[in-house]
């Protein structure tokens, strides 16, 4: 991933959704093989094809475009057997989500499944928001945004310290895209979140850094803030939690490109 991270790209494209695949030929109802599916589909996506978009668009529109709509199929293919899966395990999870009623879920722990379910949520959020984010604004996708902060507030209204903070760090996004909050509220909400981000996840992640850096300090064009939350990420030591190395290799490669592009995005 760090030297060849498309050569990555195509071995877990070949590797991980392929045995997901073969699963649930095997049998389409098993439930963790298709929550495997939506993380797998939705990572592949944004780890890679997002990402290689991202950095063609500085040299190449075209090719940038093409790759963002080949992520936009996977993200819309993830969005799917989210939506089937939360209907498969309980038809009320989905009638919740679409539904115009702004409740959580608070009583997922009574259930025994919190981590199955926990997962669902939050890949299920992400591949919307990536759909979404994909979508070059097409109001089909852009008007089911609250769906990506019911998924993500359920999971932090039980438990914040989830997944190392995850759901807290895809909330800083999510807030700083919802046009229902004003600038400063968003950013005093996404502020919060960061910092609580930061505490669960004792520090070991950049996500939160690299999050925060690209949905605020960007948007807001601090400069000097996003150029010092970009040197706290990369200050982290790789090696130094298992745990964080494949996700902090992706995060630090993407940390260094900002950096080295950083007039791109500072006017």
């Amino acid at each position: 991933m760090d030297k060849n991270p498309q050569l990555a790209g195509r071995i877990y494209k070949i590797t991980s959704l392929a045995k997901v695949d073969e699963r649930l030929k095997i049998n389409p109802n098993d439930l963790e093989a298709l929550i495997l599916n939506v993380e797998s589909l939705t990572t592949y996506a944004f780890g890679f094809l997002i990402e290689e978009s991202d950095r063609m668009m500085l040299e190449n529109y075209s090719k940038a475009n093409n790759l963002e709509l080949q992520a936009h199929n996977y993200f819309a293919e993830a969005v799917q057997y989210g939506d089937s899966t939360l209907s498969y395990i309980d038809h009320n999870f989905y009638k919740w989500l679409i539904s115009n009623d702004g409740s959580e879920i608070v009583d997922i722990l009574e259930i025994g499944q919190k981590e199955e379910y926990f997962r669902l949520f939050y890949w299920t959020a992400a591949a919307y928001g990536g759909a979404i984010s994909s979508s070059g604004g097409n109001p089909e996708w852009i008007i089911k945004l609250p769906r990506v902060g019911k998924l993500l507030n359920s999971i932090v209204s039980v438990d914040s310290s989830w997944n190392n903070g995850a759901a807290l760090t895809a909330l800083i996004s999510y807030t700083m895209n919802n046009p229902l909050l004003a600038p400063n509220e968003a950013d005093s909400i996404s502020k919060n979140l960061f910092q609580k981000a930061i505490q669960v996840s004792d520090g070991k992640d950049m996500g939160p850094y690299l999050t925060y850096a690209e949905s605020v300090s960007k948007t807001r064009q601090k400069k000097d803030e996003f150029i010092s939350l970009l040197n706290q990420a990369l200050n982290i030591d790789i090696k130094s939690s298992k745990e964080f190395q494949l996700t902090n290799t992706i995060s630090k490669n993407r940390a260094e490109w900002l950096l080295d592009n950083i007039d791109e995005f500072f006017y």
